[in-house]
């Protein structure tokens, strides 16, 4: 038995056809269905099961793994819960890099809601005081156990979009007054889709007070075009919605580049590595520089920083901007020195810049937030397929928000 993702125009013969197909109300399944609003059933089914929704005229589609971005998490472990030495580079360096700084001058994102859909967030780290976290628990998988994290890589990419010194924290994250959604996750496309659903009707019904931006540090390791994930598939569905209502979604590009699986040239731009919704015109897409701008030098790992122009991308080129991942970071529920963090250290960096801008100007749309930020990166030398439009700059988006109407 495996679990499905079932979707017709009908919500009502929908449900009806699900009642009829796997018994009412689903009793011969292992675990309860979930139920979206917007026409899809997920739900564990055996094949003749599916066989049977699909000849009465459902469309029905594999549920998908996919996996942190880390780079080379596999090789790491959980930090320890003592911190780390003093280190000559780390967080601090790199939002220096990214201008965020001069940006809180002007704002540090106190109103902004970032969602961080990963593996957790660790309960005890000081980068989070009880006033930085949302009280809102997703009743997806991890329900009553989002503010943890046994992995330590969404710790890491919520520090670096919004963790905050303030409160005895060791860091400053690129938004560290904004408030953090942790939205613990299997990171299978079903559970992640119930995520993106929740966080949609809690807007709704304003339970989530404030802008929301949704950050996304996963993807697929794959060296060719998945074939599990069609265009249509649901959870584009849901991303998508969520773009539609108002929520600059930010994804990280991918590490598959030059590495024993890939292995493409380090200093090509080519051939393209960003696949699926993390390469959609609609969404951010991150990738990743070392301290020196570049991601062609085979002697660093962010020679693995994935390639445009992306498979799903017909108008903008991805990645769509790269931001500096270097040093110590919190990793778990301590903290780490690592040559790089993966295109997921970049992702978070551009979902805090967008809460700074939605911070000064919280009426514009995702696809303006977007805008924005691409047209105030720092151009690099290297071909927009390596890089995108550059290294963001937080100072000078926060300034064109501001001036936007």
């Amino acid at each position: 038995m495996a679990k499905y993702f079932v979707k017709m125009e009908d919500s009502e013969e929908l449900m009806h056809l699900a009642s009829v197909t796997l018994g009412s109300p689903f009793e011969r399944r292992g675990s309860s269905p979930y139920v979206s609003e917007r026409g899809v059933l997920i739900a564990d089914m055996e094949e003749d099961d599916v066989a049977a929704m699909e000849n009465s005229g459902a469309q029905v589609f594999e549920d998908i793994e996919f996996d942190h971005l880390s780079g080379q998490a596999e090789y790491w472990e959980p930090a320890p819960t003592e911190a780390a030495p003093a280190v000559a580079l780390g967080l601090p360096d790199v939002l220096e890099q990214i201008r965020a700084p001069d940006a809180w001058a002007t704002t540090r994102g106190r109103g902004v809601n970032i969602a961080v859909v990963d593996t957790g967030i660790c309960d005890t780290l000081q980068e989070f005081p009880v006033w930085k976290r949302s009280s809102l628990d997703l009743q997806s998988a991890y329900a009553g156990h989002h503010w943890k994290d046994s992995k330590g890589h969404g710790s890491m990419c919520a520090t670096i979009a919004a963790g905050t010194a303030a409160h005895g924290g060791r860091f400053n994250g690129v938004a560290p007054e904004a408030t953090v959604i942790s939205a613990r996750s299997t990171l299978l496309a079903s559970d992640i889709y119930t995520i993106y659903d929740e966080l949609l009707n809690a807007r709704a019904n304003e339970v989530i007070e404030g802008p929301l931006v949704i950050s996304n540090s996963y993807g697929l390791y794959t060296c060719s075009p998945p074939l599990s994930l069609p265009v249509n598939h649901p959870y584009l569905d849901i991303v998508l919605a969520a773009i539609d209502d108002g929520v600059p979604v930010v994804f990280a590009a991918g590490n598959n580049h030059y590495d024993v699986k890939c292995n493409h040239n380090p200093a090509a731009c080519q051939p393209n590595s960003i696949w699926a919704v993390n390469s959609h015109d609609r969404v951010l897409s991150v990738g990743t520089v070392n301290q020196a701008e570049t991601n062609q030098d085979p002697s660093t790992p962010h020679a693995n920083s994935s390639r445009g122009p992306g498979q799903w991308a017909q108008e903008y080129l991805k990645p769509d901007c790269v931001a500096p991942t270097y040093g110590e970071v919190v990793w778990g529920c301590g903290y780490r020195v690592m040559d790089w963090w993966g295109t997921s250290g970049a992702c978070p960096q551009v979902a805090g810049l967008a809460a700074l801008i939605l911070a000064v100007n919280p009426l514009l749309s995702p696809h303006e937030v977007a805008e924005i930020i691409r047209n105030t990166c720092r151009a690099l030398t290297a071909a927009p397929t390596c890089v995108g439009r550059g290294i963001i700059d937080c100072a000078a988006a926060v300034s064109a928000a501001e001036s936007t109407p």
